[in-house]
Order: structure tokens, then C-alpha cells, then sequence
């Protein structure tokens, strides 16, 4: 892809990712990083204790935005982190709390986050479309799943290329 050529050519790194969460993290860091932010009651555990769970206030319709996340490690430090985004209200009656809205709002939350832009590409696997932002070594990826959930998949380029 062109737009990661031009960034990973920039020699800029963005580490930094949310809640202190950061490429590079070891897997013990990771989890004492997340046991303070669990006693501070910023975080909780995600179901069935496979993910972390982060509550959103949104701007736009009120309704409260569960974040899921948890990394993937290469050589025990994070180069990935996938996330998973929902309505906390959502009810298949509930027609505007649907990913379809969602993505929406979570491309203006992490635009606002990251100072970025996403792009709108196809996806080459599905025809469906995704958006993406890249800056220096980081790459963010925004997919609908379902009706319910978008993922947010936060990749460190320089790491993916050398497992890929």
C-alpha cells in the first residue's frame, strides 16, 4: 500500500495507543499497566476474562460505547491490538444503535484521538469497505463485523512486516 511506504519512509514512530496501552509493551507490562487501571475502576474484565473492558461516553445519541481490546504479542511485546466496539443499549429493535452508525462515531473518536484522517478503502477479501489511517509505523483499521460490533484493529507496521 502506498500511504504505508510513505509513512514507514517518514521514520516517524507512533507507539502511543490508548489508556497507556503501547506497541512495544511486554506482556508484563501489559498486565500490571491493566491491574492499576482496573484498581483506579477505569477498566474492568472483558467476558470470559479474554479481553479488557473499557466504557465510552458518546457525543452523539448518549447510549454508552463498550471498548474490548487485547493485544498480540510477538517476542512478548505488543505489535497489535484488536478492539472491539458495541453499543452498550444495543437491541436488534434498536435500529440506530447498529454498526452501521457505529463505525461512524468510532471514525470521529479516533480521528479526534490520533489527529487523522481514515480513508475509505475496499476490502480487497470481501468487497465490503474499511476504513484506515497510517501514521509512521502505526495502522489503524475500522471493519463492521456484525450489526452490532466494529473492530479496531491497531497494527506497529514495522513488526507486521517482519512476521508476514
Amino acid at each position: 500500500m502506498i500511504l504505508e511506504k510513505k509513512e514507514l519512509s517518514s521514520g516517524l514512530r507512533y507507539d502511543s495507543l490508548f489508556l497507556g496501552v503501547k506497541f512495544g509493551m511486554s506482556s508484563e507490562e501489559f498486565y500490571s499497566h491493566c491491574w492499576e487501571l482496573n484498581k483506579q475502576e477505569l477498566i474492568k474484565q472483558g467476558p470470559s476474562n479474554s479481553s479488557v473492558k473499557y466504557l465510552l461516553p458518546t457525543k452523539s445519541n448518549g447510549q454508552n460505547i463498550e471498548m474490548l481490546f487485547y493485544p498480540n504479542f510477538n517476542n512478548d511485546t505488543i505489535f497489535e491490538v484488536n478492539t472491539e466496539f458495541s453499543y452498550t443499549a444495543w437491541a436488534p429493535w434498536n435500529k440506530d444503535l447498529f454498526s452501521d452508525s457505529l463505525i461512524k462515531e468510532i471514525k470521529i473518536l479516533l480521528s479526534d484521538w490520533y489527529k487523522s484522517d481514515f480513508i475509505e478503502i475496499k476490502n480487497p477479501e470481501n468487497e465490503k469497505y474499511l476504513y484506515v489511517t497510517v501514521n509512521g509505523n502505526r495502522r489503524i483499521t475500522l471493519t463492521i463485523m456484525d450489526d452490532r460490533k466494529v473492530r479496531a484493529r491497531f497494527t506497529d507496521l514495522l513488526i507486521e512486516k517482519t512476521i508476514n
